[in-house]
Formats: C-alpha cells, structure tokens, sequence
C-alpha cells in the first residue's frame, strides 16, 4: 500500500511542474445564464441577434474525470462510490483494492433561442453509468421565463451548494436527487426567489412477505409537492425548502396512503474577498424522505409496514458541512463532516439481515457518520487533480426482542467503519463560468464547489 500511496503523491508533485492558469474546480451543471472567459471549442453562436443577444447560442462540453480509489478497509471493494449506506456492518472481508475508471465523465449540451417573448433554455447531459456503464441520460430540461421542467437535480435540495470532492456521493445526507419535475419560480425582489412545483412520486418502501403478506405496492395518484425559499446577501445566499409527500400503498383489498414530509436548510457562505474560501452546509430532517438523501436512496427506507396490516413512513434526519480553503489560487483543501440516521417504528417480526435472528415487536435505528478530507492542485483553467481520504461509519441497532440462537435479546448493536483514499484527474473545456439569474450570488463556479455526481 505504502507504494501505491507514495506514486500517487509523486504524480501529484510532477502535475505542479505544469505552466500556471485559472483555477477550476467545478463538476456542476449549467444555470439560465452562462458567460465564459474561455469559451469551448465546440460553440456555435447566431451572428444575428434579438434585443442585444445573439439568436441561439450552442455549446457542446466533454468532462474527463479519472476516478482512483485504493479500499484500506470496510466491506466497499465492490463498489466506485464511498457510499456509507453500502457498508455492510455484518460483513469481516477488509481486503484491500486498487481500481481506476472513467465512466464518470460526461457530456453536455446547452443552447438557448432568444425570442421577443424571452429567451428559451435547454440542456442535455449524460455520463457512462447506466448498465454496463452504457450512456446514462442524468439531465434533460427546458426553461422559459418562470417555468422549468424536465429532469434535473431535485429543487427540494440546493442545487448551488456542492463540496468539492473527488468521491463519486459525497456525504451520506446530501440531498441529491434528479427527478422529473414541474417547477415555476418568480423573483419576488432582486435577492429574493420563490420556487414552488411538482416532482414525480417514487416512494421506495419496504415490501416484505415476512413482516406483512398483506401489504403491496399500488400505483401513485398524487406528485410529490415542493417548495423553496432563497435569499441572496453580500455574503452568499441561504435557501430554504419543504417537501409534502403521500406514500401509497395497498392492504388487502383497501388502497391506502401516509404522508411523508420534510425540510431542508441550506446555504453558502463566503469566507474571504481575495479567494473562493468558503463554507457549505445543509441540514435535513422529515419522514417519508429517504429517497431523497444520497446514501439511503434506492434502499426502500421511506416507510415499512408494523405487520399490523400499515406502513409507517420513516423519520430521517441528516446533515452536513464543507469548508474549502485556496492556500493560493491553484492549491486549495476541503474538511467535511457529515450525518445521517433514521428510526423506524415498531414493527411485529422481521429477520435482521446478515444475523439471520428473527426480531418481534422491535425497532431499527441506523446511524452513518461521514469525514473527508482532500488536497486539489489545479495547474491551469481546465485541469484538476485531487488527493482524497475518505472515512465512513455505520452503526445498526435493533431494539425489541430479538430470538438470537438459544439466547433472547433486547438489544442488538453491529457497526463498522470504512476507510479509502481517493484520487483522480478531471479534465474539462470551462472556462470560468458565472450562473446567473436575479438571485443567484454572482459565484464563479469554482467558488461553488464540484460535485460530479
């Protein structure tokens, strides 16, 4: 291991003989308005124009990313993301692994038309995650004066706020969701934007014979509604956000249904006025809303059924933070920390996954705990390296009667930890890219941060 370590920092010391130039560190999407200091190569722009602008304004962009991941331990060899949801608490295999890709990279389409009704916006994106890591479409929208639909990073979390990190998740409480979505947003002062809409409902909620034969899965009548709040300052910008959501389900012959809630806090803070130092976070809390958060997405943890002939939506609380500090324009560190649990409701028998014990009339607490730290080089405008580790901790705690052998138990506790390093190269045409819009704080994007989710 102590090789492999060692190479890597070499690599990283030979990138710094590179010539000088912007640093860029951003993974993120496109808003509504894009202005480039460096344009790319693959432009075309209208040389006629409507009210000052250009007619159509296209742009193709390819991001490279190398992602490099060397396992130390935790049970996550099997898998290119350190998601802490996936750590498999009953599981001894800590073998160690080395392993480099490139199915993160993507490819970006943005164009807009400009009419004398306003200007119509569209953009296209894909990577190489989808089975077999084929083509993946992650974004497909379109944007016209207050209206936005199509598929794009859920607005019930904070599309302007990304930790710049090379591991694929990030902290396990990210609200990192893309869904069909219906929005419509109006500046209601300079500084001030109400977004409100509808998202497509995908309740993910556990479907077990052995807890409850009855309860199965219906089709969903009613969006999941949303609603935001954001405010722009000096400083950056806080945001806020609700979320109203009815679980669906089937008991016998009775269509049935819970509500499932939740709230977000997040914001951005710029911490100097010579460099993009600044500090991220987000808070998240509800129930019903684990589809919505990073590492509980895709595990059914909205709602189980209590064997009663019910579901119970599940109460879901998470957080995290992110400090980015430039030692000069091109080296810059992160410093996260992240949380996440849930605790489920009574339910009348199950079996505790990897134990096997058949648990009754008991309750399931899960707790994640997320720590990350990197160092970024960016030695000109459209290169990155980065050097990562990353710790994740998850704890499993079944509370009840649990028949365990020859032996009862009330309480029954597993957890592990998990550690990897992280590195990778990223490679892209953007130049220094501004969002805009009336309440979007004027942050280059590399002082936002770079998700490359």
């Amino acid at each position: 291991m102590k090789y492999i370590l060692l190479s890597i920092v070499f690599c990283c010391l030979l990138v710094c003989t590179l010539d000088s130039g912007v640093a860029q560190t951003s993974g993120k999407t496109f808003g509504n308005e894009v202005t480039f200091v460096t344009p790319p190569n693959l432009r075309l722009v209208s040389s006629d124009s409507v009210k000052g602008k250009p007619k159509f304004d296209y742009f193709i962009l390819v991001k490279a990313k190398l992602n490099g991941i060397y396992d130390i331990n935790g049970g996550l060899q099997a898998y290119e993301t350190f998601n802490v949801g996936q750590i498999d608490v009953w599981g001894s295999d800590d073998t160690q692994r080395f392993w480099m890709d490139m199915h993160q990279s993507q490819i970006r389409f943005r164009g807009q038309r400009e009419t004398e009704m306003g200007t119509f916006i569209g953009y296209l994106e894909g990577d190489f995650w989808g089975g077999s890591k084929h083509f993946r479409l992650r974004h497909a929208w379109v944007d016209f004066k207050f209206i936005h639909f199509g598929q794009d990073w859920s607005f019930f979390g904070d599309k302007d706020i990304w930790p710049n990190v090379m591991d694929w998740d990030g902290p396990p409480s990210g609200v990192w969701h893309r869904a069909t979505e219906l929005k419509f947003y109006f500046d209601v002062q300079p500084d001030s934007r109400l977004e409100f809409g509808l998202s497509t409902p995908g309740p993910q909620i556990i479907l077990s014979s052995d807890i409850d034969a009855s309860v199965s899965s219906a089709n969903q009548r009613f969006p999941d509604l949303i609603a935001a709040w954001k405010q722009t300052t000096e400083f950056g910008h806080l945001r806020v956000t609700a979320l109203f959501r009815s679980l669906q389900y089937t008991a016998g012959a009775d269509r049935r249904a819970v509500p499932g809630y939740g709230a977000t806090l997040s914001g951005f803070v710029k911490t100097s006025s010579e460099l993009p130092n600044s500090l991220q976070f987000q808070l998240v809390g509800g129930a019903g809303i684990a589809t919505y958060l990073a590492s509980f997405d895709g595990y059914n943890f909205d709602a189980a059924p209590n064997g009663k002939g019910e579901i119970e939506a599940i109460p879901t609380y998470g957080g995290w933070a992110a400090y980015e500090h430039y030692l000069t324009k091109k080296w810059h560190f992160n410093i996260i920390g992240g949380f996440s649990y849930f605790r489920s409701g009574e339910i009348a028998s199950y079996t505790i996954p990897g134990a096997g014990y058949t648990a009754t009339n008991s309750k399931i607490s899960l707790d994640m705990w997320y720590g990350l730290v990197n160092i970024m080089y960016d030695p000109v405008s459209n290169l990155i390296f980065g050097l990562e580790y990353n710790f994740g901790y998850k704890n499993s705690t079944h509370e009840g009667r649990i028949l365990a052998g020859t032996s009862i138990l009330t309480s029954l506790s597993q957890s592990r930890p998990a550690h990897r390093i992280s590195f990778g190269l990223v490679f892209h045409y953007l130049g220094s890219s501004v969002l805009g819009s009336a309440c979007t704080p004027k942050h280059t994007l590399a002082q936002q941060g770079g998700k490359t989710q």
